[in-house]
């Protein structure tokens, strides 16, 4: 589990977190939303390490967060990040195979070479693994460095530690068949014994995907719970300073809201 209490963090006098406590629970898909600002990919930073709140801890299991070896974290955690761009020139196997770093010491062995080529299938992307990874679209390169932190939690046979994915906006560039394609992908790794935290905009994929909802405004969270609890017309319309309309699938029986 990943739990973390009274985090608040800003940056000169603007507070980005403002008293965020939650739970998170290996093989739960939980999907973050909120509007421009609300302090989602600040949250996530702090959950991850990558800032260091100004009040509050974080857990992870029975460990605080800052208690964790590096090397350790490199492991059990993988953090999908907005920025695709690379200062360097590498292919898309290669990009792929940084995921791996925390698993040798020079070389990647061929095991290692053979998890990032299964990582690379699973998005769809194993075609273009010679190719430099500069020359791709916005879209690809959020599958490659999707591959890569998959190949970073591959787990090995026996292995039932609890695992940490945090992505940040990672189907933003992608069309709407990659999109499900990918968020079905992830939903199935949350199944295995993983805390799957990811943040996205579209209201409608957090109703078909995620089994847990933070919905973020102001530095806070608004609510957490199931989407049909959380996503409600009262919250949306005071969110995002928009009137919804729901709509019932046909098929599913889901809410599908229009605007």
């Amino acid at each position: 589990m990943l739990r973390a209490e009274n985090l608040s963090f800003q940056i000169g006098g603007n507070r980005l977190i403002d008293n965020v406590s939650l739970n998170l629970l290996p093989g739960e898909f939980t999907m973050v939303l909120g509007p421009n600002g609300a302090g989602k990919s600040t949250l996530l930073k702090l959950l991850t390490g990558t800032e260091t709140p100004q009040q509050g801890q974080v857990w992870y299991g029975d460990q605080l967060l800052t208690s964790i070896p590096l090397a350790t974290q490199a492991r059990q955690k993988a953090v999908l990040s907005q920025l695709l761009s690379l200062p360097f020139d590498l292919s898309v196997a290669e990009v792929v195979m940084m995921g791996r770093y925390p698993y040798f010491d020079l070389n990647p062995t061929h095991l290692d070479k053979q998890i990032a080529d299964d990582c690379l299938e699973a998005v769809g992307m194993f075609s273009f693994r010679t190719r430099a990874f500069a020359s791709l679209s916005g879209g690809e390169k959020q599958k490659v460095h999707l591959a890569r932190v998959l190949a970073q939690l591959h787990r090995q046979p026996n292995d039932t530690s609890v695992k940490y994915l945090f992505l940040d906006e990672p189907i933003s560039a992608l069309d709407i068949h990659y999109q499900h394609q990918i968020l079905s992908l992830v939903r199935e790794l949350a199944a295995e014994n993983m805390v799957v935290f990811v943040i996205v905009h579209d209201i409608n994929l957090a109703f078909q995907y995620a089994q847990k909802v933070i919905l973020m405004d102001q530095a806070r969270i608004y609510g957490i719970g199931s989407a049909d609890e959380v996503l409600t017309e009262a919250a949306i319309e005071a969110v995002f300073k928009l009137k919804p309309y729901f709509l019932t699938h046909p098929e599913t029986g889901r809410r599908v809201m229009i605007c």
